[in-house]
């Protein structure tokens, strides 16, 4: 059975869809290559919903930095200056996270302690999850539709495509919303492989409360890992994404019928544009070595079988 890797980019305006799913790309193969794969190339399609909510894309040749078009972030392969992981890291992290988390600005926004803070603060600065969420409109081909549906629908479409063919499924930031929804919602009957979560804000009290609200549950034990994830759900977080930082999905989202489980997974995310590191940056994220396991794991999965059947077949008992 063939195999595809689809992926879904997070919240705001994005550079145009060709260019975005060639630097998606690029930055998975990256990864593959530190981690010393050999998988060359795989099939890969992004699902791309920037277009809906932003007039225009982003403009690689805008050179004006106070243009609202201006590219700051495009795709930068890992120096190889960059200081790797202190030993110990993940301890540290912990410690930091307990001792700081109260000061992080985003975490304590999206907190709902003061529900008009959040509600300006997303207003203002997360305008696609407002969108998302609320009852908002647009034209599409003259017809006006819900913008949360047309924009779950491109995932929708996209899987249902690849229908027959093991799938791996990346969402980066409010990209895994639209996968969760997608999946529970919508996909009942499609099935993939594994779910890889990189980034995400599920976790974050502002998204767990609209969950809630939405499945008239008031009980965060109703939430359920989606029974068509057939192998693994990853969750990649680095400390320092205020948008993951309640990075403990399993605590939330509890094992389905299959017995899968959320496997949460510290990384550190070296995405740095001049002198300023993005521990948010998708590009950081899929060539971290930890998330380049997994998708190389799925990736050559096949080999791995044919070689326990030829082991099995010339085992003599």
């Amino acid at each position: 059975m063939s195999k595809i890797v689809i992926g879904i980019h997070g919240l705001g305006n994005k550079p145009p869809k060709e260019l975005l799913s060639k630097w998606w790309k690029e930055a998975l193969l990256e990864g593959l290559r530190k981690n010393n794969s050999f998988v060359k190339d795989f099939s890969f399609e992004l699902v791309y919903w920037a277009d809906i909510l932003h007039k225009n894309p982003l403009d690689p040749n805008e050179m004006d930095k106070e243009n609202l078009l201006y590219l700051n972030e495009p795709y930068i392969p890992e120096s190889e200056s960059i200081n790797k992981e202190e030993l110990g890291f993940r301890q540290k992290a912990l410690e930091y996270l307990e001792k700081y988390s109260k000061r992080i600005l985003v975490n304590g926004v999206l907190s709902l302690k003061i529900p008009s803070l959040t509600e300006l603060f997303i207003h203002r600065h997360l305008r696609d999850l407002e969108e998302y969420y609320s009852e908002s409109y647009t034209l599409i081909n003259n017809k006006k539709q819900l913008v949360r549906k047309i924009i779950i629908d491109r995932l929708v479409e996209a899987i249902k495509k690849q229908k027959g063919k093991k799938i791996f499924l990346v969402a980066h930031s409010m990209g895994s919303i639209i996968a969760y929804d997608a999946l529970k919602y919508y996909l009942p009957e499609i099935k993939i492989e594994v779910l890889a979560t990189i980034g995400s804000p599920l976790g974050q009290e502002y998204v767990v409360t609209k969950i809630q609200s939405e499945t008239n549950s008031g009980d965060i034990d109703k939430f359920i890992v989606p029974d068509n994830i057939r192998l693994g759900w990853y969750n990649f977080a680095d400390i320092e994404d205020q948008v993951a930082v309640n990075f403990d999905l399993k605590k939330i989202y509890t094992e389905n019928s299959r017995g899968i489980k959320i496997k949460d997974v510290l990384v550190h995310n070296y995405y740095k544009n001049s002198e300023t590191r993005n521990p948010h940056k998708s590009y950081g994220y899929l060539r971290t070595h930890e998330f380049s396991e997994v998708l190389n794991s799925f990736l050559i999965s096949r080999k791995f079988d044919l070689f326990r059947w030829i082991k099995n077949l010339f085992s003599f008992k």
